[in-house]
């Protein structure tokens, strides 16, 4: 009987265990997108008014990007969720202006610098902490 009672107080015990686990799980989440990034994308100190910024994780995690918008603003995104995992980032961005013809498959002149375009060549790096971040990219043409 008395090794019964103690059986059941543990089990109660492990089981109170395993359910203040599952709430703080649930309460921290699983760390996917504890972060969110938002800033203003500028070239020589005008605001770039299109194209997209990209953070590309440096070791394993998704990519995230964001839409520039007229006002040079920008805010990222894992797929459909808002927000990136905290780490470090490699930052890419890429503006083209309007085709000249809209009804053509020809892109438009591209507006930022080529180095700026790819992973290995950009120089934008960026650690994100939890919480909120603002990065602002100043571009320069040279």
């Amino acid at each position: 009987m008395r090794t019964r009672k103690r059986e059941l107080r543990v089990n109660r015990a492990a089981a109170w265990a395993l359910l203040v686990a599952g709430a703080l799980a649930l309460a921290v989440g699983c760390g996917a997108h504890d972060s969110s990034v938002y800033g203003t994308v500028t070239l020589d100190g005008n605001p770039l008014e299109t194209g997209t910024v990209t953070f590309h994780p440096t070791g394993e995690g998704a990519v995230a990007y964001g839409r520039i918008g007229a006002d040079g603003s920008y805010r990222l995104h894992t797929g459909a969720e808002q927000g990136l995992a905290p780490g470090e980032y490699v930052v890419t961005v890429v503006a083209t202006a309007p085709p000249p013809d809209p009804h053509s498959e020809v892109v438009g002149k591209l507006l930022t610098p080529a180095r700026y375009n790819r992973r290995d060549q950009t120089d934008l790096r960026f650690t994100i902490e939890p919480g909120k971040n603002q990065i602002d990219l100043a571009l320069q043409t040279k």
